[in-house]
């Protein structure tokens, strides 16, 4: 591999982020989009890993959401070109995500997200690799949090993304460049030298409202209040992440007391799941919410048309008396009280 030039500090900060002892001897997939974010952060762990060595190695991967065309097909090569340049193995794979979106009824983004993280997570075991590294940075959490706010999201909404999530008992999530602006990145780039490429043609309705955020909202915000807005604003979602996940704990006991179990199809997927209602019906109705939104979970239904508003209307109904009418939810997902004391969730979709 050719030596990286001069760089500015952004490698030493990602290593501040997360220390070189966490990953140096590990294999990590870099996901690769081809924009400024998930190059620089490529490029920057390269250098990293120049200065700290270890046994590990470095991937990339790709996922082609076939959302573009001839572009898409640009993107990928452009992408093999930059990554045998820089000595890095890039990994690529095709994805029909309309087909996604219209089988699981989501928007085209959040179905793009789904596949997105399902074929990293695939690729990151296939590899061997511990990590998926991410490249969200500091702006990216200001814009997912005030849009999560203004859509309606509650507590687990305003806390952000994390740093790191588990997407398999085998692979994490990681995001070392969520400390970094925007403008320290493509500044990063501009030093050592290194292009990357903007998709312009996304015209889905979250990307578009999460532009809003970005161009519309967030600068009025830091030219009235200064800088220290975004502090405050990411300490209200370091707050808010503590808050939720002492409350998931919570739900998470709760859960267990209900007994889950779940009906699956011959593939595999989760048809219904049933709970006990005891120890729902006195319960708050925000931990009640949170155990089934942790239920829904892990049967791997949709979650992006579940509102504030679906989640406690579904609180209510597994705490509502006996002979209540079904409840029917987004997804196709019915809810009925199945025999006493049971709640039932089946997806008609599946059934």
């Amino acid at each position: 591999m050719p030596p990286l030039p001069p760089t500015t500090d952004l490698p030493a900060r990602l290593l501040a982020a997360w220390p070189a002892t966490a990953w140096c001897d590990i294999h990590v997939l870099v996901a690769l989009s081809g924009g400024p974010d998930s190059v620089a952060l490529l490029c920057a762990l390269l250098a990293a890993k120049q200065q700290v060595g270890g046994a590990g190695k470095l991937f990339a991967g790709h996922v082609d959401h076939s959302l573009r065309g001839d572009q898409s097909t640009a993107d990928a090569e452009w992408l093999a070109f930059e990554c045998r340049r820089l000595g890095v193995p890039l990994f690529i794979e095709k994805a029909n995500v309309g087909e996604v979106a219209e089988v699981r009824g989501d928007g085209m983004e959040e179905a793009a997200r789904t596949t997105r993280y399902a074929i990293l997570t695939r690729m990151a075991e296939t590899l061997g690799a511990r990590f998926v590294a991410l490249g969200h940075h500091r702006d990216d959490q200001l814009e997912t949090i005030l849009f999560r706010l203004l859509r309606g999201s509650g507590l687990r909404g305003l806390a952000g993304m994390p740093a790191s999530r588990p997407l398999s008992p085998s692979v994490v999530a990681i995001r070392p460049l969520l400390g970094i602006g925007r403008s320290e990145i493509t500044d990063y780039l501009a030093a050592i030298g290194q292009a990357s490429r903007e998709d312009e043609t996304n015209q889905d309705a979250e990307v578009a409202a999460r532009n809003a955020v970005r161009h519309e909202l967030l600068p009025p915000i830091r030219e009235r209040f200064g800088k220290n807005a975004e502090g405050a604003i990411l300490r209200a979602a370091e707050q808010a992440a503590a808050a939720q996940a002492f409350i998931d704990e919570q739900a998470a006991a709760l859960l267990a007391a209900c007994q889950l179990t779940d009906e699956r199809s011959a593939s595999g997927l989760v048809i219904g799941i049933e709970l006990q209602t005891k120890p729902l019906a006195v319960a708050p109705p925000l931990l009640v919410s949170e155990a089934l939104r942790q239920a829904w979970r892990s049967a791997a239904w949709p979650e992006q048309s579940m509102t504030y508003s679906w989640w406690r209307q579904l609180a209510q109904f597994a705490q509502s008396p006996e002979g209540a009418p079904p409840l029917n939810l987004p997804g196709d997902i019915r809810a009925s009280r199945s025999a006493p004391g049971v709640l039932s969730l089946r997806c008609e979709t599946l059934s």
